[in-house]
């Protein structure tokens, strides 16, 4: 098995689909089915039931991408290993961000990685915190950024900076002028104060959501939502659009001070990340910089 034959199985298992499969890899959909068809030809057995679309992997094929998921990640540190031994910062770093972290942590850190080391080849997967964390343990990712701390002892996390989280609300508003604590110089807010005002939220089963409705749900506050979205900058700009207020961390906010007045919240509310990788992987010298930097620039205080 060549890692190209890897790849590609892969990628056709993950796409559930050759023509798809194809058309991400760049290649044609007749030369890609003749390389599936030699791999199975070679193993013996079909890798994927043709007769359902998206094409599900058989048992074989189900062993297939485990094996392939772990050959290629024994080939990525063995060439990260070459890569030191010949002294070159050079290589590639597989690095899992979820989607609202990778907008704020990603553009702070690679520009200046990318300036310092313009070798080095930075592979950048957006997905849901579990999967990050599943590619993680089976070693398809280095680094992740998850919103929580992992649980699993294989995994070594680092608190990063925590992120207050905040009240933000339309201009036209004027709430409180009560100054903040000695941890914010933002005017304090109780919820109530607030009284039946349309709020918009991330959706439910986003880690940001579940501190929000702890939020509301500790204040004995109930909110006016009238609208949920997975994206959490639709939340800002309707709060920036004079509609709606919303809860979210300070560091996602593009303050407009003509726009937008922030407020802080009593209590202890915030959200934090998590650097994670496994404690039994090697450490190139390209992951110990992308470290090194992270924890410059969001280190916990």
């Amino acid at each position: 098995m060549t890692d190209r034959q890897l790849e590609y199985i892969l990628e056709i298992a993950k796409q559930g689909n050759i023509t798809a499969a194809a058309q991400k890899l760049n290649i044609s959909q007749p030369s890609l089915s003749n390389v599936l068809a030699h791999v199975e030809e070679s193993a013996g057995a079909r890798f994927f039931d043709r007769s359902l679309s998206p094409m599900p992997l058989t048992y074989a094929g189900e062993r297939y991408v485990q094996a392939a998921k772990k050959i290629l990640a024994v080939m990525d540190e063995f060439q990260r290993q070459m890569d030191d031994i010949r002294n070159e910062l050079t290589g590639r770093l597989s690095i899992g961000c979820g989607p609202y972290h990778s907008p704020l942590i990603i553009p702070a850190i690679l520009p200046v990685l990318l300036k310092l080391h313009p070798g080095v080849q930075y592979k950048l997967s957006e997905a849901s915190y579990s999967v990050l964390e599943e590619r993680l343990l089976a070693g398809g990712l280095d680094i992740i950024f998850s919103a929580k701390k992992l649980k699993n002892p294989i995994v070594k996390c680092i608190a990063l900076k925590k992120e207050e989280m905040l009240l933000l609300v339309p201009k036209d508003f004027h709430l409180s002028d009560k100054a903040g604590g000695k941890n914010t110089s933002n005017p304090f807010l109780a919820l109530q104060k607030a009284g039946k005002v349309p709020f918009v939220l991330v959706k439910q089963g986003h880690q940001l959501r579940n501190i929000i409705d702890k939020i509301f749900a500790d204040m004995g506050y109930v909110p006016n939502i009238i609208l949920e979205t997975d994206n959490w900058e639709t939340c800002l700009h309707m709060v920036k659009s004079g509609i709606a207020f919303t809860i979210l961390p300070y560091a996602r906010i593009d303050i407009d001070g003509e726009r937008v007045h922030k407020y802080s919240l009593k209590g202890d509310y915030y959200q934090q990340a998590f650097l994670c990788y496994r404690k039994n992987t090697y450490f190139s010298k390209v992951m110990t910089e992308f470290i090194t930097i992270t924890l410059s620039v969001f280190s916990q205080k």
